[in-house]
């Protein structure tokens, strides 16, 4: 039996048994241990199969047909220290070639980063505008397109609005604003990522959080993933998370790297997918690249993405999003 028939038949065994391990498909096919190993590392590094735990191994699930399944019916998910912990700056990449998609965009100009802050005020507006109603409006917020243009330009608050929907929008903008301003000196560091939390905290958090990575257990509404409740583990994920961003050349990678891993610490009681998306931002705009809106995104897309970050550790579902998202906005600051 060729190479290629033997790996077929591999996967022809995960479809029949959920789980196995590299000896059952040495003895399964009568091949050395060592062989087996290497066919099941092809397998994974060709993004069908995962490890699951020490020399355990799974089919790795579509995660859009695994969401198809009931909530009651998904195995629960605690956090998974190797997802951090085997992502190689620089080596591991969540964009792959749709990083190449992007890069089109920018094949007539002479450098990949030309876009200017300095100029572009209409577009600036148009960002704080765009952010602020795409950002809020993923957390529930009913204040539409408009409503958002006019607070944010005129500060008119819309009418049968609550005081936290209004505060949400506003801590947007002077979010997206504190970013802007402070480009050049604005950092990935534990300070500056907890100053922007700061911002977007504003009035609608009691002051006990502000600060503070959680030492409680939080659950995510309609997921089985529980996140670390242990604040110093948090705390040293965090920093190896930092570490490894500041490492990362691409600042797609870096932006990309953010919105995957700021939610799934949920280092704060509340407020970190906000925190994610706005801070997700500042690779783009450092390197003077057109920013990251999410102007069009999907709600339930979007949750489906973070879901599956959650719970299978894929970030195909939100690649798709921030590369899809990404060239449609593109024009727009431009």
């Amino acid at each position: 039996m060729k190479k290629h028939e033997k790996i077929s038949k591999i996967i022809s065994y995960f479809d029949w048994k959920n789980v196995i391990t590299a000896s059952e498909i040495a003895d399964l096919f009568s091949i050395e241990r060592t062989t087996a190993y290497r066919y099941i590392k092809e397998l994974i590094e060709s993004n069908l199969v995962v490890e699951i735990s020490k020399w355990k191994y799974s089919i790795k699930m579509n995660p859009s047909e695994y969401l198809k399944m009931d909530f009651f019916d998904r195995k629960k998910a605690s956090y998974n220290f190797l997802f951090l912990e085997e992502y190689i700056p620089n080596i591991t990449s969540f964009l792959w070639k749709r990083y190449e998609d992007i890069k089109e965009l920018y094949q007539d100009k002479d450098t990949l980063s030309t876009y200017d802050y300095l100029i572009n005020m209409r577009w600036i507006e148009n960002l704080l505008i765009d952010i602020s109603y795409t950002s809020s409006r993923l957390e529930w917020n009913t204040y539409s397109y408009l409503d958002t243009e006019v607070l944010i330009k005129y500060n008119e608050e819309a009418e049968w609005k609550t005081k936290s929907e209004t505060q949400m929008i506003l801590n947007h903008k002077n979010a997206i604003k504190y970013i802007v301003d402070n480009r050049k000196n604005i950092s990935y560091s534990k300070s500056d990522f907890f100053n922007l939390h700061k911002i977007l905290w504003k009035w609608l958090l009691s002051d006990e959080f502000l600060w503070n990575i959680r030492n409680k257990e939080v659950k995510i509404w309609w997921s089985t993933y529980l996140p670390l409740d242990n604040r110093f583990q948090l705390e040293w994920e965090f920093e190896k998370f930092l570490s490894k961003l500041n490492q990362i050349r691409n600042p797609f990678e870096q932006s990309i790297f953010i919105l995957v891993f700021i939610p799934y610490f949920q280092l704060f009681m509340d407020i970190n997918k906000r925190t994610s998306r706005l801070w997700s931002n500042i690779p783009l705009i450092k390197n003077w690249l057109a920013p990251l809106s999410l102007l069009q995104i999907n709600e339930r897309d979007y949750i489906n993405a973070m879901l599956s970050i959650y719970e299978l550790n894929d970030v195909s579902l939100l690649s798709e999003i921030f590369t899809d998202n990404y060239i449609k906005n593109f024009d727009r600051y431009n």
